[in-house]
């Protein structure tokens, strides 16, 4: 058996690097009633030459004209629940985290966050929670793939996770949101645009988990369908998840015309995730999450 937990040395608390170690109140418990209720994603701006452009991105839908050229085909369109290496447009948004110069030991995605860059994950990518600080430099690659960051490594500027996940690594609030620092004064969703985070029910829908095992060069994605085994968790069965998973999206309604969907989970919650490599749990999105959402876009 293998955990999920990836132990790292955290060099003090991330404040020393960011801006906050953490930034959450608690929230009222208890899921969000109704259908699930995604945020907006920004528009992505045409790159040049590998360049994000200038500018606020507007409202809509990110095209898919960077990074999915070429791109293989997205896989079986039903849910198998068979893990297999992610075509190059899966991971426009998805990416891969690295910490203090080390490989990529977990996973997230770029999500809509209005005025700023959010990479959602799961908190025990971030801080082992227990009293435990948040890890200091910390680096997201988005679209990462063959071995390479088409799009290079984006520093964390700040970090936002429920304080009780740091007191007492509660695991329905295994969800943190990464805030990126801006290059050269432009933002990764100018280039690339973001998915939409959603909040509310997800069992029953066809969910797209993406994230990088540790060590591969490519990432693995599925097709599967969720359950909800319990109040604060959701399970479901993918093949080929293994440790460096943590923090994998799932998403809804995912398009491959223009790479994006919705974030409705991350594998994390439940031991970390699971300790099984064909069996993936996520913290449930709901009241608790949306509000640790809104600290994070507030956190400016």
């Amino acid at each position: 058996m293998w955990s999920w937990r990836r132990v790292l040395t955290a060099a003090g608390c991330v404040a020393a690097t960011l801006s906050a170690c953490t930034n959450a109140t608690a929230a009222a418990p208890g899921p969000a009633a109704g259908a699930a209720t995604p945020v907006p994603a920004p528009a992505a701006a045409a790159p040049t030459a590998g360049v994000p452009t200038a500018g606020v991105p507007t409202a809509g839908v990110p095209t898919a004209a960077a990074s999915s050229a070429g791109a293989r085909s997205p896989g079986p369109a039903a849910a198998d629940g068979q893990g297999r290496t992610a075509p190059d447009g899966v991971v426009r948004h998805v990416g891969a985290l690295f910490h203090a110069g080390s490989g990529h030991f977990c996973t997230g995605a770029l999500v809509a966050g209005g005025a700023a860059d959010l990479v959602v994950t799961a908190a025990h990518c971030v801080s082992a929670g227990a009293g435990a600080p948040v890890y200091a430099g910390l680096d997201f690659a988005p679209a990462y793939g063959h071995g390479t960051a088409p799009y290079g490594r984006w520093a964390a500027a700040r970090v936002t996770v429920d304080p009780r996940w740091t007191a007492a690594a509660d695991p329905d609030l295994d969800v943190a949101f990464v805030e990126l620092a801006p290059r050269d004064g432009r933002r990764l969703s100018d280039l690339l645009g973001a998915d939409r985070i959603g909040f509310g029910p997800a069992a029953g829908a066809t969910v797209r988990l993406t994230g990088y095992p540790d060590g591969a060069d490519d990432a693995v994605t599925c097709l599967g369908t969720p359950t909800r085994p319990s109040a604060g968790q959701l399970r479901i069965a993918c093949t080929g998840y293994p440790d460096g998973t943590s923090g994998s999206p799932w998403l809804t309604g995912w398009d491959p015309d223009t790479g994006t969907g919705t974030v409705v989970g991350v594998i994390g919650g439940y031991q970390q995730g699971g300790t099984d490599a064909d069996v993936s749990y996520s913290p449930y999105f709901g009241a608790d999450v949306r509000q640790l959402y809104a600290r994070a876009t507030a956190a400016r």
